[in-house]
């Protein structure tokens, strides 16, 4: 079962959309998060915000984890996407726009610098903006959108290096690299597909589908951080699917969770891989606890255990980590819209204007 010591809540007045941990290049006790607009926080304007995070000493001299906002920058539009990497941070907006910034900590004034901005990145054929739904970052930025295109974008240049325009006739929920050559993406169709960026045409070098018996839409992904050719989504209906790239077709795996509620994100851990984390639309936040690999075929000599998980569904233990607060009814009715999980931090937040830090996870 899952064990945290340290759990804090903060409210913020805005619905939090997206979170990410920032890594090493900047310090493993920060995270960003983004809001989006909604009738509880109408007059709220969205914006991204950079935290520290801490441990304090209460008067009942115990150690209680902190956040405080280091930075903040407005935003035009929701924020659909956000990531980080090497002090480099970038966001999607519900306008159809990519904005691109530095994380400075040592900055006298904001530590979030503007660099650059894509605007007008997506849309329908019409000339209509929609949404940039999602966004990665490796060496280059990878975005997708509801006008079912892929955009690539080099940082060092004003306009799109490779642009994969209505190469799905749906809407994109979401993005990753799953190669320096290659991106995966799924859609609300319940299709998982994987794009080469350096072909010529639009069609997919691979198609998965989550069932033939079940179209419900595939709303994230998450690649495993060691074997890339392993992927995990969260639909619609509250199935987990895990997918090896090197087979077509359907999951070798599928797991069912949230008492059948959306899943709205999920993140393997980044050292402890048999651990999965999800959130979802029913308030909840779950990690799938698979144990160690097994000795198996592949490069390691050891198998993941998320392949084998229809033989051992027994041993995978699932805690809620959502409790703790679920029951105190300081998230109960509202969902929450993102987690990001690395080392022994779990932060998430969601639609009751609140961000929530487990700390001290027990991984």
């Amino acid at each position: 079962m899952s064990e945290y010591s340290m759990f804090e809540s903060k409210f913020i007045g805005r619905n939090v959309s997206k979170v990410k941990i920032c890594d090493q290049s900047f310090g493993a006790e920060s995270f960003l998060s983004g809001t989006h607009t909604s009738q509880t926080f109408v007059s709220a304007d969205n914006e991204i915000i950079l935290w520290s995070v801490g441990v304090e000493q209460s008067e009942e001299d115990v150690e209680e984890p902190t956040m405080s906002k280091s930075s903040s920058i407005s935003h035009v539009g929701d924020v659909m996407g956000l990531d980080y990497k090497g002090g480099i941070a970038a966001a999607a907006s519900s306008n159809g726009s990519v904005s691109m910034y530095k994380l400075d900590k040592m900055s006298s004034s904001t530590g979030l610098e503007p660099l650059h901005s894509w605007s007008a990145l997506h849309s329908f054929k019409s000339g209509r903006k929609c949404p940039c739904t999602d966004l990665c970052i490796e060496d280059n930025i990878a975005t997708c959108g509801e006008d079912g295109s892929i955009h690539i974008l080099d940082m060092t240049r004003p306009t799109p290096v490779r642009s994969l325009v209505s190469c799905d006739s749906c809407t994109l929920n979401s993005i990753i690299w799953v190669s320096p050559q290659s991106v995966a993406v799924v859609n609300t169709s319940g299709q998982l597909k994987v794009f080469d960026i350096r072909q010529s045409g639009t069609q997919p070098i691979q198609k998965f589908i989550l069932s033939s018996a079940d179209f419900s839409s595939l709303n994230c992904l998450d690649k495993h951080p060691s074997q890339h050719h392993l992927v995990a989504t969260g639909s619609y209906n509250g199935v987990l699917g895990i997918y090896d790239l090197r087979q077509d077709g359907v999951p070798v795996t599928i797991l069912e969770g949230h008492s059948g509620n959306s899943i709205s994100d999920i993140k393997f851990h980044c050292r402890s891989p048999d651990m999965l984390f999800t959130s979802a639309y029913d308030g909840t936040v779950w990690q799938w606890n698979g144990g160690k690999p097994h000795q198996g075929a592949g490069d390691s000599g050891e198998q993941s255990v998320w392949f084998l998980a229809d033989a051992v569904k027994h041993r995978i233990e699932v805690s809620e980590l959502t409790s703790l607060y679920t029951q105190a009814g300081s998230m109960s009715g509202y969902p929450v819209n993102c987690l990001d999980v690395c080392n022994n931090m779990l932060v998430c937040g969601g639609d009751n204007g609140a961000l929530h830090l487990f700390y001290d996870l027990h991984i």
